[in-house]
């Protein structure tokens, strides 16, 4: 067979879709790098969780700013940790983003690049936004004063940045629907994770999207797409779990056997 139909047939498997696996990470390599990208996935969800639920749900009452700021101010260790596991989300966010890079740049560069660069974006928001709920401590302290008197004005300036930041964070949270959609696309045609999992991310990104369109321009909507948010939750779940047992499959066991002519 001579050169020229060698190429030919290279170029060809490549034109139809198929990852060109010369940019792959080494498989020891990818192994170690999709470990730490799945034990930073869990480290998300884990202080994401914790932030939003055990935290802020457990402070936070709707549409009562006095006892609100009152359980705020009452448990500042408590919103403080809360604040830190947020911080620890940004942190565990950029790696995840870097990782996932490393392990499905070979499938499309531009495209894992344009995954990354959205999820370092939804990163940086959620970030610039724990500002305002830095702020709300403050409000919340500043409610009750040294002989007792509960100031209703800063119990309101405590609820309403609280809001402010549930808002800023589904803003946030766009950016990451977008990265979502950009990862399914990757694994789904590289066939590096099972073609469940792909649609998975796809609803995941969809999940996303259609809820934090709807907290910030029809609210009413919020808590009839609230349960949809587990499709997403066990989607990342197993994405995470299967990044560090399994890893990804090796580019070359993914890719249909290229068909080969000897003219």
């Amino acid at each position: 067979m001579s050169n020229g139909t060698v190429t030919s047939v290279t170029t060809h498997h490549r034109a139809a879709g198929h990852p060109d696996t010369s940019s792959a990470t080494t498989p020891g390599r990818a192994r170690t790098v999709a470990r730490v990208t799945g034990l930073a996935y869990l480290g998300i969800i884990a202080t994401g969780v914790f932030a939003e639920f055990a935290v802020r749900g457990s402070l936070v009452v709707d549409d009562d700013p006095i006892e609100t700021a009152a359980n705020i101010a009452g448990s500042p260790g408590l919103f403080g940790a809360g604040v830190g596991a947020d911080v620890a989300m940004v942190v565990f966010d950029a790696i995840v983003a870097f990782g996932l890079f490393r392990l499905l740049r070979h499938v499309d560069r531009r495209l894992a690049l344009t995954a990354t660069v959205l999820r370092l974006i939804q990163g940086a928001v959620i970030a610039v936004n724990l500002l305002v709920l830095v702020s709300a401590l403050g409000h919340a302290q500043d409610t009750v004063t040294a002989n007792g008197t509960v100031l209703p004005g800063p119990a309101q300036e405590a609820l309403d940045a609280i809001e402010r930041h549930a808002l800023g964070y589904d803003i946030g949270l766009i950016a990451f629907g977008l990265s979502c959609l950009a990862v399914g696309r990757l694994l789904q045609v590289s066939r590096l994770t099972p073609r469940l999992l792909a649609f998975g991310m796809y609803a995941t990104g969809t999940v996303y999207l259609v809820g934090s369109f709807a907290a910030a321009f029809a609210p009413d909507l919020s808590a009839a797409i609230d349960p949809f948010y587990g499709i997403a939750l066990a989607t990342e779940l197993w994405f995470a779990l299967l990044l560090i047992t399994k890893g990804l499959r090796t580019p070359a066991a993914a890719l249909p056997r290229p068909i080969t002519t000897v003219v």
